[in-house]
């Protein structure tokens, strides 16, 4: 007796478009990926009463999926009177934050888009952040396109494999870089790098193109907030946004209270490093870390600067920073505020560093940055411990 052929489970395909621009693709490629196993189609027509609106729904299918198809047609869609955008673009940005496997397709036809869905497409094409975009014309040249993607796509999660390098890559550290020092801080601001191994230098044109998408990637992000005074730039050595200190005191304006700087930003260097960094709570005694918090912070910060990274980065080496330590001690975090008394230290000009000495691939930098991150803040601890 033969031995029973164990199932696959079926890959969740979540198809987004302008629904009303592209029903006859939408319709094909749903009914395609029925009877080709082993996909199954999620899609909005497809969806069956819940006790929750369209938009709910829409991104609960992008979060249930395993691979986010994407197809772009002359149509921008409605823009939502709350974000400003239309649906199709909501749930590129959140399969997007997800680290959702993206596949785009755009349709070749004789008809001019409309600005919002240019600039769109634009943002999804990019040739530094974007994705490689296949074409189609009609429902069979999609569903041949679709198809033939995704039998390349692996969903198992990147392996976290550390490789030594012979030598430490040169980093550009915050400190080194004049357009972002802020003197309304007075913390210590933590910082994460990733530094690409291997590739080619950005051209001044691509790193031009740059300063839009890194605040639009971190607005959608949450790490700037809609309101934040941001200041964006470039030049020929990098692209940058930022947002310089906003808050003051705490309510009462106490010396005690805590204080949540608003200092934070992404740079991305011609080299093609990325660096994201965030000033850390403070009240008049300093700021309090542990690793757990480190932890958080650093995932958070890495796995912003992996969905900016330049697309062909494969790579990286990451790295970290705390600094300065004048007014960084080891203790819990949430305590920071409402203290009367603690010790006084002067490190001046010191810093926690994790220098690049190992590699990862991008992918595991998404997938396992709790476990790069946690390595990341071991070393900055260690750092700060002998700064004492």
């Amino acid at each position: 007796m033969s031995a029973p052929v164990a199932s696959v489970p079926a890959m969740k395909v979540f198809i987004s478009s302008v629904t009303y621009a592209l029903k006859a693709e939408r319709d094909a490629l749903a009914a395609q990926l029925k009877v080709v196993p082993p996909y199954q189609p999620l899609r909005f027509e497809d969806f069956t009463a819940q006790g929750r609106s369209s938009r709910e729904a829409c991104l609960a299918g992008v979060e249930a999926c395993d691979v986010y198809v994407l197809l772009l047609g002359p149509r921008y869609g409605d823009a939502l009177p709350d974000t400003g955008k239309a649906p199709t673009e909501e749930e590129f940005e959140h399969a997007r934050r997800l680290g959702k496997e993206i596949l785009a397709f755009v349709k070749t036809i004789d008809e001019e888009d409309e600005p919002r869905q240019a600039q769109f497409k634009a943002r999804v094409q990019s040739y530094v952040n974007g994705y490689f975009r296949g074409s189609f014309a009609d429902p069979l040249t999609l569903n041949l396109a679709v198809t033939a993607a995704l039998a390349e796509v692996s969903l198992g999660p990147a392996a976290l494999e550390w490789s030594t390098l012979p030598e430490p890559p040169a980093v550009v550290w915050r400190w080194d870089v004049p357009a972002v020092r802020d003197s309304g801080v007075y913390g210590p601001v933590l910082d994460a790098h990733l530094v690409p191994i291997g590739a080619q230098p950005l051209r001044a044109t691509q790193l031009q193109g740059l300063p839009g998408i890194l605040t639009r990637s971190a607005r959608d992000a949450g790490f700037f907030a809609e309101t934040d005074a941001v200041k964006a730039a470039s030049n020929s050595a990098m692209a940058l946004s930022w947002v310089p200190n906003q808050s003051g005191g705490g309510a009462g304006g106490f010396l005690t209270d805590r204080q949540e700087p608003t200092h934070r930003g992404i740079l991305v260097h011609r080299s093609g490093q990325v660096s994201v960094f965030e000033a850390l709570p403070t009240d008049f005694m300093g700021a309090l870390v542990n690793r757990d918090d480190l932890q958080r912070r650093l995932s958070r910060l890495m796995v912003l600067g992996a969905s900016v990274a330049p697309s062909y980065t494969t790579a990286v080496a990451p790295a970290a920073s705390l600094a300065p330590l004048d007014r960084v001690f080891e203790g819990d975090p949430s305590k920071v505020g409402g203290r009367h008394q603690g010790t006084m230290r002067m490190t001046t000009g010191a810093a926690a560093v994790m220098h690049p000495t190992a590699t990862v691939s991008l992918s595991a930098v998404i997938d396992h940055s709790g476990d790069v991150a946690a390595e990341m803040a071991a070393e900055l601890l260690d750092g700060l411990r002998q700064a004492r």
